[in-house]
């Protein structure tokens, strides 16, 4: 995203995008929302101290939201289960305080019926920590359990923090997959956020298995989720549940 497309406040009109990060927010300024409320489609408000999310119902065209490292608890979340947002079909809320599985699959299903693509890296009810280089054992086993509670709340959920649901990609217990894993927490592989939502527009528009599409082709497109031929880059202000999309295909 070029400096000259972007106005005062952050906002890419092009791209319908508006960046608030690492701004320490506590609350989103009402002039922004009477703004920017009807047009934008992607809003990161990563990097802030934002608890309060109602004016989320404002904004009838976002498709992605980027929430990392706002303290976000799930008691944060209790006034948005009056309104479903279901065109909001990309979430991100890494490095938040959500804690408990359950309550955190039934807020998600009941405020974004229709995700697609959800990462929740470094909560404490995600048993995917990616500060364990090689993963634990019981890692596995666990993040298994916690798929599977998640894909079930959300049927229309085809990407997991950085797993394709569609390839099968997911964490056993071979040693393989091991170094799989250890090698897409590396923190080196980092994308900008803007970088992000232009992926994974062209992931979530792919179409699903039972369309009429070339069966190799989409073997090919989801194979993989750490393909060599990515080199994303960062420039240091952007979302941290960026660093852990490694999938070209996004």
């Amino acid at each position: 995203m070029y400096q000259s497309d972007v106005d005062e406040n952050g906002y890419n009109a092009n791209r319908k995008e508006l960046n608030l990060s690492h701004r320490n927010l506590r609350e989103l300024d009402t002039s922004i929302i009477a703004t920017y409320a009807e047009c934008i489609e992607y809003l990161d408000i990563s990097h802030n101290r934002i608890t309060r999310l109602e004016w989320l119902h404002q904004m009838p065209n976002l498709r992605c939201l980027i929430m990392d490292d706002n303290r976000l608890r799930e008691a944060h979340f209790e006034k948005l289960k009056k309104l479903p947002l279901p065109k909001i079909t990309t979430l991100t809320l890494n490095k938040n305080e959500l804690s408990d599985l359950r309550t955190t699959a039934e807020m998600l299903q009941l405020i974004f019926p229709n995700l697609e693509y959800l990462s929740l890296h470094g909560n404490p009810m995600c048993p995917d920590n990616l500060y364990l280089q090689p993963f634990s054992e019981f890692v596995p086993y666990e993040y298994a359990h916690y798929r599977d509670v998640l894909s079930k709340s959300l049927p229309r959920l085809r990407f997991l923090d950085h797993y394709s649901l569609d390839a099968k990609h997911l964490p056993d217990g071979d040693q393989s997959n091991k170094k799989e894993l250890s090698q897409a927490v590396n923190t080196s592989n980092v994308s900008s956020p803007v970088d992000l939502w232009s992926k994974l527009k062209q992931f979530l528009s792919i179409p699903n298995s039972q369309d009429n599409i070339n069966q190799n082709e989409q073997r090919r497109r989801f194979e993989s989720p750490l393909a060599p031929g990515y080199h994303p880059t960062y420039s240091g202000m952007h979302s941290e549940g960026n660093r852990f999309i490694t999938n070209s295909d996004l």
